[in-house]
């Protein structure tokens, strides 16, 4: 049996290119991540439930409208739809704190209230920022933090300060096959 069946990723930096300092308003500016559509493929075609958890707070400080946000997440889709993956599920949190920000886990408690089926010990969280892993560790799911080189003794350091649990660091989401394919122990 397979380990994992539901998989949530953050958005910007884990899927697509991050805009640095900025928001993504039109779908032109959302560019997928080498790879990215292949891997998210290969995990539909495997029967994982797919779940994006985005902290948009551009939405709530007016720099992001959501038709926009929605106009960019239709072009994600697309994007997708290609290689064969399907997102099962986008969640948003709106605002800079509170229960549903991450690194709170409200997003994933949300999923898990429209998916019934979900089972956080069955789970992963998958991100390139450190309150992604947290928001995963928070509720049970396994993670994987994604860092090239550079990145990887600052957050792990980081990790270790805070108190985040970080299960896998590897280098990109196409890295992460192996361990989200996994079959238990």
């Amino acid at each position: 049996m397979r380990r994992f069946d539901t998989v949530f990723l953050d958005r910007d930096g884990t899927l697509n290119r991050r805009v640095v300092g900025d928001w993504i308003r039109e779908p032109e500016d959302f560019i997928l991540l080498p790879g990215v559509g292949e891997t998210l493929g290969r995990w539909t075609r495997a029967g994982l439930r797919l779940i994006v958890v985005s902290n948009q707070r551009g939405l709530q400080i007016g720099r992001l409208t959501r038709p926009q946000l929605d106009r960019v997440h239709a072009h994600m889709h697309d994007l997708l739809a290609p290689f064969g993956a399907r997102l099962d599920a986008v969640y948003v949190a709106e605002t800079g704190t509170g229960p549903r920000t991450k690194p709170a886990p409200g997003m994933l408690l949300d999923a898990r209230n429209d998916f019934p089926a979900i089972d956080f010990a069955r789970s992963v969280m998958i991100g390139d920022a450190l309150r992604d892993v947290e928001a995963g560790a928070a509720v049970g799911c396994a993670t994987i933090l994604l860092a090239t080189d550079e990145q990887r003794e600052p957050l792990l350091t980081e990790a270790r300060a805070r108190s985040v649990r970080v299960d896998h660091l590897l280098p990109a989401l196409t890295d992460c096959t192996p361990v989200v394919l996994s079959t238990q122990n």
